[in-house]
């Protein structure tokens, strides 16, 4: 799937925070994207579900996330750079996609979680005072990311988060919190944005 990025990216401009900060993301997603896809008519609902109500916790702010998965492990195969796994191998968002590539292998990884445990509208959902909310709790989640389980399960990779939440994680959640607070990505540098 990912070899068709260059399509998506054809139809939907070169510039991918445009297009992943835009209105109604998750219909554009829902609705157009999984089409250009080619995926069979009775397997594109996958991401059709709303499971903000059972959404893990170490879910990254953003228009992804997941509810209750299965633990069969599947979603980091998909998507290395985005998904990882709690002590139970239940899967989560631990960084939004960033590119049309990545945003392919996250929609692979809904495609394939049995439990269609994966939902593509936080923008509905997340307000900045949840994300504040959230940042708070990050030293927990370090903590939790290094507990030995939490490495087994993830051979290692949950460093990745952890690198991510100690360097540009903060100023991602910060520009998350511009778009949420005036409906568009900051494109300019020296945009004022939201403390946390």
């Amino acid at each position: 799937m990912i070899n068709k990025y260059p399509r998506i990216m054809q139809v939907y401009g070169k510039d991918f925070h445009n297009f992943l900060f835009q209105p109604d993301i998750d219909k554009v997603i829902r609705l157009e994207v999984i089409g250009l896809l080619d995926f069979p008519d009775k397997n594109r609902d996958f991401l059709d579900h709303d499971h903000w109500a059972k959404r893990h916790p170490f879910n990254f702010p953003g228009p992804f996330y997941t509810g209750e998965s299965d633990t069969c492990g599947t979603g980091d195969s998909e998507a290395p750079s985005n998904v990882m796994y709690d002590s139970y191998y239940c899967e989560y968002i631990f960084k939004q996609p960033q590119n049309y590539a990545e945003l392919l292998c996250v929609i692979g990884a809904a495609a394939v979680e049995v439990f269609d445990s994966y939902s593509c509208n936080g923008n509905i959902h997340w307000t900045i005072e949840l994300c504040k909310q959230w940042w708070k709790q990050k030293s927990y989640m370090i903590d939790q990311l290094n507990h030995p389980k939490v490495s087994k399960v993830n051979g290692g990779r949950e460093q990745l988060y952890i690198g991510y939440i100690n360097s540009e994680a903060e100023q991602g959640l910060r520009q998350y919190c511009y778009y949420l607070d005036n409906g568009r990505f900051p494109t300019k540098e020296n945009t004022i944005l939201p403390d946390l």
